[in-house]
């Protein structure tokens, strides 16, 4: 597993606190359900752990998930957050810095921040529940950990994968060989480089991509199915399927 890897599993678990978030953006009811918030949160992560599992982006054997809290924090009490280096983070995400108090209206936020120790990379995510009228944030949270140990860095020499990985992404209609070419790199090495890299094929680990987007297009759109596949590239939904 190398430091990629950790990027794009970050990155995707915020996604779907966002869009878990602007699911509910129209629903009232959650600021008095902690706990629903708590299980749907739990059970998203927990579905996601085990498919990066299935499809390679972690490694088996281990339980990455580590806890669940719920926390109140008063934003006007400095002292506090001063204090403690996390709560700090959890209030400076997007919509909580700077926000006037006491709070106009009630909201409800996607939070994903993380930090480092000597063994672990920490994943904190969850939601922050604003109601107006208070100064007081409530979040539902949960801390993933990934070992260090697991972590392989990346040779200098190998981080040009990702930039080729990036813009054949981004569908420039450029081919793996048009992107090699442009970078002067020679193709048969780039074959090598991405067995050592990504533990396979570059377009196998390009496929894995697209059914984690196609996983989350199920989850928080409205889309069809045939719609879905056309979104990430498929040429149709029989191919989107075989690919899972």
């Amino acid at each position: 597993m190398n430091f990629y890897l950790v990027f794009y599993i970050d990155k995707i678990l915020e996604e779907a606190m966002v869009r878990f978030a602007k699911s509910l953006k129209h629903s009232m009811f959650y600021y008095e359900h902690n706990g629903f918030i708590l299980r749907y949160t739990k059970r998203l992560i927990g579905f996601y752990e085990t498919f990066f599992k299935q499809i390679g982006f972690l490694a088996r054997g281990y339980s990455y998930y580590k806890s669940e809290f719920l926390t109140e924090i008063s934003l006007d009490d400095k002292e506090i957050l001063e204090s403690d280096r996390l709560l700090k983070r959890l209030v400076s995400i997007d919509g909580l810095l700077n926000i006037e108090l006491p709070i106009i209206k009630n909201r409800l936020l996607a939070v994903h921040v993380h930090y480092s120790t000597k063994t672990e990379i920490h994943l904190v995510t969850g939601m922050a529940i604003l109601e107006r009228g208070s100064a007081t944030v409530r979040f539902v949270l949960h801390e993933l950990g990934i070992p260090k140990h697991l972590l392989k860095p990346t040779p200098q020499h190998l981080k040009y994968l990702n930039k080729v990985l990036e813009q054949y992404t981004a569908g420039d209609q450029k081919s793996v060989k048009d992107l090699l070419e442009h970078l002067d790199r020679n193709y048969n090495q780039f074959q090598k480089d991405c067995k050592a890299y990504y533990g396979g094929t570059f377009y196998e680990f390009y496929t894995k991509k697209r059914m984690v987007n196609v996983v989350g297009d199920i989850m928080f759109s409205h889309l069809t199915l045939k719609e879905i596949a056309y979104n990430n590239g498929f040429s149709s939904y029989d191919t989107m399927y075989k690919s899972f």
